[in-house]
């Protein structure tokens, strides 16, 4: 989040010294605003029904702000693929899913290897969205290497760009419809992994940090097919619009039911859910101020044992080796596959050239929009129902 500050030729070793910089000069003025919402939102939630309606209220005022209400039709909708590649007990695709006439969400498709998959079953599926962190996004190493070892493990991985990053590039990040557009893409996203053979749809989860977690976060709350999530370095005191990436805070999607991220959090209840936090970021007294209200969201369910906190006093807004450790256990336990430590020496880290969607060989398709104008008409068309 709010990493605005940073240069597009920073260094991953650098990337978490001037996020924290960016937070440090941007502090969260409502803080205690959201504190104080929390205690009224927990005083007036006492139990499932309540907070069945509470959820059904922050799901249409979200839509609402996003301007996706009512929610349009999902389908159908073209999907490219190629540059099959095949590793050690995985595959690799390069795929874009067109989410509005001519605008397409670019990513990659991580797969087991047949022989490793079992026979004749559908095996978990898995949304990987990154983050803000530059300059490499869903390209750089630590993403690889989260999506190859969940297909080694079985499952099936799409790793999807933030509009305006890497080969998603007909609008920028800036835009001021990118919450929604992410949003949408994010849906489509799931559409199109719950549509593949090998997926089992209620089998499916969902992971990311930071802008990746906001990602994760809103589509749980949004859409009851993500089973298990699991945010990372993202749920703490914040509501949008103040200190946000336009990603995560461009639009109104939290003001007009008086919300915020851990309230979020909390309404995705009863699924399974894992909320990863760490000492050297805002996240660093989520276990006190944040959990706490969560936890009894799912005790309104009698389902405690399906939220989980994980905290890191030592470590910093990242998708380190341990956080992917704790991630790897929760979906294993939730999706259903055994889990094992990574390997490293089986995965391949490929250079963002093989990983591009549209490049100079492959490029958009012809009918394929650019720039905030023609995507918002994109955006417009779809909404109305046209062609």
């Amino acid at each position: 989040m709010r990493v605005r500050a940073l240069r597009a030729s920073a260094r991953i070793a650098g990337a978490a010294t001037l996020l924290l910089a960016a937070f440090a000069t941007g502090p969260r003025a409502d803080r205690e605003q959201v504190l104080q919402d929390l205690a009224r939102i927990g005083a007036e939630h006492r139990d499932s029904t309540a907070w069945d309606r509470r959820r059904s209220v922050l799901r249409r005022e979200f839509l609402k702000g996003a301007g996706l209400w009512p929610l349009p039709k999902r389908g159908p909708y073209s999907v490219l693929r190629h540059s099959f590649r095949q590793y050690d007990g995985y595959t690799v695709e390069n795929v874009a899913i067109e989410t509005l006439p001519g605008f397409y969400c670019t990513g990659n498709l991580y797969r087991p290897l047949p022989a490793l998959a079992a026979a004749k079953t559908r095996g978990p599926g898995i949304l990987c969205p990154h983050g803000h962190f530059k300059p490499l996004g869903r390209f750089r190493p630590e993403h690889q290497i989260r999506c190859a070892h969940l297909a080694q493990r079985g499952a099936t991985v799409f790793s999807y760009s933030m509009v305006g990053w890497q080969d998603s590039m007909q609008t920028t990040h800036d835009d001021p419809i990118v919450l929604a557009l992410q949003t949408w893409n994010s849906l489509k996203a799931l559409d199109f992994l719950c549509s593949l053979p090998d997926v089992d749809s209620e089998r499916v989860g969902m992971t990311g940090a930071s802008g990746g977690g906001t990602q994760t976060l809103y589509l749980a709350l949004l859409d009851d097919r993500v089973k298990a999530s699991a945010p990372v370095v993202i749920v703490y005191p914040w509501s949008a619009p103040e200190g946000c990436c336009r990603c995560e805070g461009g639009m109104p999607v939290m003001q007009a039911a008086a919300t915020n991220c851990i309230e979020f959090a909390a309404a995705i209840a009863p699924r399974p859910q894992l909320i990863l936090s760490v000492g050297q970021d805002p996240t660093h007294d989520f276990p006190e101020v944040g959990f706490p209200f969560v936890r009894s969201a799912y005790d309104a369910y009698r389902a405690g044992h399906c939220v989980e906190s994980v905290h890191l006093p030592k470590e910093a807004h990242d998708f380190g080796p341990s956080k992917r450790a704790a991630v790897y256990s929760f979906l294993a336990r939730n999706l259903g596959f055994e889990d094992r430590p990574e390997n490293l020496s089986r995965i391949t880290i490929e250079q963002p050239s093989q990983m591009e969607v549209f490049s100079a060989s492959h490029p958009l398709p012809s009918k394929a929009v650019h720039g905030p104008a023609a995507v918002s008409h994109a955006f417009a068309a779809m909404r109305s129902g046209q062609k």
